[in-house]
């Protein structure tokens, strides 16, 4: 695996850009893609993001008029669930293809079964591809840290970020970048965010505090009325990300071997940080009230929760019309003519029965029903699947598109459209085991049992 800290990386992708440029002022054609045989296959991720505020599956406000368009050449699933309520189980299950009470990585900060590491998508797929994975999410960070020897680029979490919260961040230490997060986030810093706010080390949080003071006025400027989109360990704007996505796509489809691209974002994860263009864009809605649920971890009121989900569809619109100018531009280059392109999200986000967010024990549609959008190289028309499917589908989904064998331990079936058929009577089993611990037994747990309607 190609191993770089941040900065080096931020030199070299700006080198590239220019070289890039140089290129297609040169007249790139189409043919400078990829041609190998097999298919490039990019999977875009969006934390958050719950397929029930999406104005493609139907909600009132129009929150996805991009993704709408993307869908009019795409296979659509409808009725499609994460396999738990928030990052690591959601994400840990879509890269494993097995459920959480297998692969064990159901906790917060959580990882996959030491003994379970190389049943992931990245070393299934093999070294005929090119293995190319980043994430703004620092939990998801500590999932592909798990399978670094099994990606050729796993870049920087913060690589197109506008600036850092903290001194030191996991990828300054790339021998490790899963201990490094729990000794520099989890410990050393200082994580103003979390419940228990001291940090294990007075020097770097002082330093890390000044930091956040100074940057007070930077991290809300015009544009951003509400600050800039920050997962709290460091602050990015929409344009720079994709347009960084951008580059990443394009410079490493030049190779003469097919690319799996792997792309997690923050956005639409709280908070929800608007463009100034987004907020105020949507009118009232009716939202139809559900009284608080015993085992909610929260007692929102009805108003609040309508703010936060105002907020949260804004924010939404604003991810939809960036990811709409990065499909434009390379369908323009001619990279998808020879591309699976996947969006999904990991999991959903919950505003109703007392609760905001996701990760409680609550497993109510919302937080659980993700999107899910393929489209294959060529596809002009769409395709749409109203059976129940679940993200652990994903797996023996790529390796069948790939042309890899589907190994036996996957716990998924391929999606109808991709080898598989659509099946009324498939039940799945989202989990949340938050407070198990990952090695023994699961004694305390909520699950959403679907079937059907």
């Amino acid at each position: 695996m190609t191993r770089v800290n941040r900065r080096d990386f931020l030199k070299l992708n700006a080198a590239l850009a220019a070289g890039a440029a140089l290129s297609a002022a040169s007249s790139a054609h189409p043919k400078e893609w990829s041609q190998a045989g097999k298919p490039n296959i990019l999977v875009f991720v969006f934390d958050a993001m719950s397929a029930r505020h999406l104005s493609l599956y139907g909600y009132p406000r129009r929150t996805t008029p991009n993704l709408e368009r993307f869908a009019e050449r795409a296979s659509v699933y409808h009725r499609h669930y994460a396999a738990g309520n928030f990052t690591t189980p959601g994400t840990a299950s879509m890269l494993t293809g097995m459920y959480p009470w297998t692969h064990r990585a159901f906790n917060y900060r959580g990882m996959v079964a030491r003994d379970l590491v190389k049943r992931n998508i990245f070393h299934s797929i093999g070294s005929e591809y090119t293995r190319l994975a980043f994430t703004q999410n620092l939990w998801a960070d500590i999932l592909l840290s798990q399978f670094g020897e099994d990606l050729d680029f796993h870049v920087p979490c913060d690589a197109y970020s506008r600036f850092a919260h903290s001194a030191l961040q996991p990828d300054d230490l790339p021998g490790d970048r899963t201990m490094a997060y729990y000794a520099l986030q989890d410990f050393l810093n200082l994580r103003v965010e979390d419940s228990n706010p001291f940090p294990g080390s007075l020097l770097l949080a002082s330093r890390d505090l000044a930091q956040a003071i100074a940057e007070e006025t930077d991290s809300h400027p015009a544009d951003h009325p509400r600050g800039l989109p920050t997962n709290h360990d460091f602050s990015y704007d929409h344009i720079s990300v994709f347009a960084g996505l951008e580059q990443l796509v394009e410079d490493n489809l030049r190779s003469s071997s097919p690319t799996l691209g792997y792309f997690h974002l923050w956005s639409p994860h709280e908070p929800y940080n608007a463009r100034k263009e987004f907020v105020g864009l949507f009118g009232h809605v009716e939202i139809p009230a559900k009284p608080r649920h015993p085992l909610s971890g929260g007692s929102y009121s009805e108003d609040d929760l309508y703010k936060f989900r105002l907020a949260y569809d804004e924010f939404i619109a604003d991810v939809d019309a960036e990811f709409g100018k990065l499909i434009t531009r390379l369908e323009q280059a001619g990279v998808l003519e020879n591309s699976y392109v996947v969006v999904t999200s990991d999991h959903g986000e919950l505003f109703e029965r007392g609760e905001y967010g996701h990760a409680s024990a609550l497993m109510y549609a919302p937080v659980t029903h993700i999107p899910l959008m393929i489209a294959a190289p060529g596809q002009s028309t769409r395709k749409d699947y109203r059976s129940v499917t679940v993200n652990i589908d994903l797996v023996p989904t790529l390796l069948q598109v790939a042309g890899s064998e589907v190994p036996d331990w996957v716990e998924g079936k391929p999606l109808p459209g991709f080898g598989g058929t659509e099946d009324s009577s498939r039940s799945v089993f989202p989990l949340g085991a938050k407070d198990n611990a990952a090695f023994r037994p699961i004694e305390h747990a909520t699950f959403a049992m679907i079937k059907d309607n």
